[in-house]
C-alpha cells in the first residue's frame, strides 16, 4: 500500500513538472488580470472616520467618573450607534451636507463600532470622494450630541477625532488582490492539469498498458524516428 502511495505521488509530481510552464503562465495571467481589474476597472473608495466618547456621568461638571458610569457608558455605545444610523439622523445629515443621498444610501456608506469594548466608538464613512466622506463623517459628529440627548434624555457624547479627507484609497487593495490573483491562477492551473491527466485514458507506453490491463505484452513497436536521430 505504501509503495502505491509513493508511485501515485511521484506520478502527480511528474504530471505537474511536465506542465510547469503552463502552470507558471496561468499564475502570471491570474496576477496580471487581478492587478488590471483592481487598478483600472474598480473605482477606488476612500474612508474617513470620527471617534467619540460616551459620557454617562449625570453631573456634567464633575471631573470624577466612577466605575458605574464607565460601565453604563459602555452599554450605551450600541444604543448611540443605532440612533446615529436612524433615518431621522441621516436625513438631517443629507440636508445639512446638501448631498443627494437617501438615508438608506447613506447608511450603506457608514459603519460604526465600539473601540475595543470601551466607551469610545468610531464611525467610518466610505465614498468615492474623499472630501465627501470627511464631510459626512464630520456632519454626523456635529449632529450626534443633540440627537442622542433628544432621544436618550441623558448622557452626552464628546468628539475625540475629527474626520479628515483620506489621501489614499481604502479599496481596492491592489497589492493584496494581485497576490490573490496569482494564487488563484496557480491553484486553478494545478487543478486543471491534474483533472486533464485523470481524464486522459490513452495508453502512451508499455508501462501504461501493464498498469491498466492485466495482459502480457508480446512485443512493442520501436520508435524508428527516435532511433534514426540517435544513429545520426
Amino acid at each position: 500500500m505504501e509503495e502505491t502511495n509513493e508511485i501515485s505521488l511521484q506520478e502527480i509530481f511528474m504530471i505537474l513538472w511536465s506542465k510547469v510552464l503552463v502552470i507558471i503562465l496561468c499564475t502570471i495571467v491570474g496576477g496580471v488580470a487581478a492587478f488590471g481589474i483592481s487598478a483600472f476597472v474598480i473605482d477606488p473608495t476612500y474612508t474617513s472616520r470620527i471617534s467619540m466618547y460616551v459620557n454617562n456621568n449625570a453631573n456634567a461638571d464633575s471631573t470624577v467618573a466612577n466605575i458605574n458610569d464607565i460601565n453604563a457608558s459602555q452599554k450605551l455605545v450600541s444604543t448611540y450607534i443605532e440612533i446615529l444610523k436612524s433615518d431621522n439622523v441621516l436625513q438631517k445629515v443629507a440636508e445639512e451636507t446638501e448631498l443627494p443621498y437617501t438615508p438608506g444610501e447613506m447608511r450603506k456608506m457608514m459603519s460604526a463600532s465600539s473601540v475595543n469594548g470601551t466607551e469610545i466608538f468610531e464611525v467610518k464613512v466610505t465614498t468615492k470622494d474623499p472630501d465627501e466622506a470627511a464631510l459626512i463623517a464630520n456632519t454626523i459628529a456635529e449632529l450626534a450630541p443633540e440627537e442622542i440627548i433628544r432621544v436618550v434624555k441623558a448622557g452626552s457624547v464628546e468628539l475625540i477625532d475629527q474626520a479628515i479627507p483620506a489621501k489614499l484609497p481604502s479599496s481596492p487593495n491592489v497589492i493584496l488582490n494581485t497576490i490573490i490573483g496569482l494564487m488563484l491562477g496557480g491553484v486553478l492551473s494545478v487543478l486543471g492539469v491534474l483533472v486533464a491527466a485523470m481524464l486522459d485514458n490513452r495508453v502512451k507506453d508499455e508501462d501504461d498498458l501493464k498498469k491498466h490491463y492485466d495482459i502480457p505484452v508480446l512485443g512493442a513497436i520501436p520508435d524508428l524516428e527516435a532511433a534514426q536521430h540517435r544513429i545520426k
